[in-house]
């Protein structure tokens, strides 16, 4: 798996399933990002809501409390070490992360490769509706 994965891919969609197999948008109608494996063995991974709010004034740490909480939100990304410990699964060690507490988190994935798509999942996770499979759907990026 892990000689197929690198590269650069594009963001598809990001789901979840819940146990009647319907499919619940996770970060909203069209998320965008891009997710990078390279060669010796460091991953990065950036997801942005499509329709993020702009902050008032253009300094980074100048949004009010209200528009930090939203850009807070409305982004999700990390880096770290990968690898590959069994057929089809993969794994992540956070380096750092936008969440701090992921930081060191070890992010155990299961992931197949469709033609030119790439497609990571967890395993069922139990909440309070019942058990939920997240889905990451990646294109590769063509040269």
């Amino acid at each position: 798996m892990t000689e197929k994965i690198i590269g650069t891919w594009k963001l598809e969609s990001w789901y979840y399933e819940d146990e009647n197999g319907q499919k619940i948008d996770y970060f909203g109608k069209s998320p965008e990002g891009i997710l990078i494996y390279d060669k010796v063995g460091y991953m990065s991974v950036h997801i942005i809501k499509h329709d993020r709010q702009l902050f008032k004034l253009n300094g980074m740490y100048e949004g009010t409390s209200e528009e930090l909480n939203s850009a807070f939100k409305s982004y999700f990304g990390y880096y770290g070490r990968y690898y590959s410990d069994e057929t089809g699964t993969l794994t992540h060690v956070v380096e750092g992360s936008a969440f701090p507490n992921w930081k060191g988190n070890v992010e155990k994935r299961y992931a197949r490769i469709e033609e030119n798509k790439l497609i990571i999942y967890t395993q069922p996770i139990e909440t309070e509706k019942g058990k939920i499979i997240f889905f990451i759907v990646w294109e590769r990026c063509k040269k």
